[in-house]
């Protein structure tokens, strides 16, 4: 990704209006407002009861996870389009119904319309938690429950921010509420964002609570574990190798809270112990993305299939048992007329209630741990975690033994183990530096290595004159 120029952008004037809507689902009624330059979006609030405050930050995961209008659902940003969209430009899945598709061709367009959404949704959640922060910095409330919520903002304000510079490169950090700063933010490069995101992760573990009481033991708000894990995550992006093991051993650590569920077909329910953080489905009763990822009915094909490609990646050997890949028994399924799609959750109806949509989870950390140590040159460690997965998998230990034969096997693991979960495979191909090699054999002529980046959508240039387009837009 790009970090040697500097753009400058209205980051986030253009969703103002859709604002206002946003806040009227969060819940909180009891808000001091208080006067404040015109030139800020809204009033920064103080919060005066412990009520309130919850309700906030409630509203903030709700807003993540859906956008609602009229109390139906009309965008699924986190819920859909952060694995959909990825998983098309990447190898994962297209759609069988269409020859057009953008993202599958890699024909994206500066005003294709879910660019924007994603653009949009990503700033909002930055902008709630800016607010939150703000706020709570400003009450009276609690030391405890200031600390729980600021951590859970900045929490979730890194993991907005993550996915901004993997899908844009650089793009403008956003830290305020003020409309004087936001409105003329420039991007700022990949390095710059992930040094805040370190730092928020490093704010936010220390704040959140160890364990899953803020949410009634669901794992459905950001805990301790979850900053950790994420923080494991994007050491490893930034190839800070030693810090990225160092944090996903603290979680591997964990066996009395964090285990692998042996049962393939149990580790997205909503009891799973594999769950660090995941998004709560019950005001719908199914995760958004088995609308989007399983068929409608036993009889007609899905609207995304898994890609040939992606299929054959799975080891698959009648002859020989111990190649059989588990997780595609467990995690694809056929529809009448031969094509697979992903069946990781099995829940596309409000009456199913079983699962929650999950966004972090323990098998990631051994992934990371393993690509950490390895790139550490400490093989035979990166081996037992990579073999960890492999043998719930059903598979034998990994063959490779040279650290690039080890690197490879890291993500192919990668690949199967962790299939359409919110842009993994199109992160992975970006960051190590093989998506051009991968993404160019796969799909031949229509891939450029300028698609590694979605193009900047004209509506955020509409709104401000200096905006600068990314390459090959």
């Amino acid at each position: 990704m790009r970090t040697d120029k500097k753009y400058s952008f209205s980051a986030l004037a253009m969703v103002i209006l859709t604002l206002a809507t946003l806040l009227s689902l969060s819940g909180c009624k009891k808000l001091l407002e208080i006067k404040t330059p015109s030139n800020q979006l809204e009033s920064k609030n103080i919060y005066l009861d412990s009520v309130s405050a919850q309700a906030t930050v409630n509203g903030l995961y709700t807003v993540m996870y859906n956008t609602t209008s009229g109390g139906t659902v009309v965008t699924t940003t986190y819920g859909t389009f952060l694995t959909t969209c990825q998983g098309r430009s990447a190898d994962e899945v297209y759609a069988p119904a269409s020859t057009t598709d953008e993202f599958v061709n890699n024909s994206l367009v500066p005003t294709t319309g879910l660019v924007n959404t994603v653009w949009v949704a990503l700033y909002q959640t930055i902008y709630q938690a800016n607010k939150v922060i703000e706020g709570m910095e400003a009450s009276a409330l609690s030391p405890t429950l200031k600390r729980q919520l600021i951590g859970e903002a900045k929490f979730l304000r890194a993991y907005a921010h993550f996915h901004l510079v993997n899908l844009w490169g650089d793009v403008p950090l956003i830290t305020t509420t003020e409309v004087s700063l936001t409105s003329i933010q420039g991007r700022n490069s990949t390095d710059v964002v992930y040094a805040q995101m370190i730092q928020d992760l490093k704010d936010a573990q220390g704040a959140l609570s160890t364990n899953y009481s803020w949410s009634a033991n669901l794992r459905t708000r950001a805990n301790s574990s979850a900053a950790t894990a994420l923080l494991a995550r994007v050491y490893l992006y930034n190839k800070q190798y030693a810090l990225a093991e160092q944090e996903a051993s603290k979680i591997i650590a964990q066996t009395a809270l964090y285990t692998l569920p042996s049962a393939l077909n149990t580790v997205f329910l909503k009891a799973s112990n594999e769950t660090i953080w995941a998004f709560n489905t019950n005001q719908f009763g199914y995760p958004f993305i088995g609308r989007a990822l399983l068929p409608t009915s036993a009889t007609v094909d899905p609207s995304l299939a898994l890609t040939p490609s992606f299929l054959s990646a799975f080891e698959r050997d009648a002859t020989r048992a111990d190649y059989e890949d588990d997780r595609y028994a467990a995690w694809t399924k056929a529809a009448p007329s031969g094509l697979r799609y992903a069946a990781k959750y099995i829940s596309n109806t409000a009456a199913a209630n079983t699962e929650f949509q999950v966004v972090l989870r323990l098998a990631e950390q051994y992934l990371i741990r393993a690509e950490a140590r390895i790139q550490q040159n400490n093989l035979t460690g990166g081996i037992s975690d990579l073999n960890v997965i492999r043998t719930r998998a059903g598979l034998h230990g990994t063959f490779a033994t040279t650290q690039a034969d080890l690197l490879l096997a890291v993500e192919h693991e990668r690949q199967i183990e962790l299939f359409l979960e919110y842009g993994t495979r199109f992160y992975d191909l970006k960051r190590t530096g093989r998506i051009d090699a991968v993404l160019g054999a796969v799909k031949g002529t229509i891939w450029g290595p300028t698609d590694a980046l979605y193009p900047i959508p004209t509506t955020q240039i509409n709104a401000n004159v200096n905006l600068s387009q990314n390459k090959g837009y």
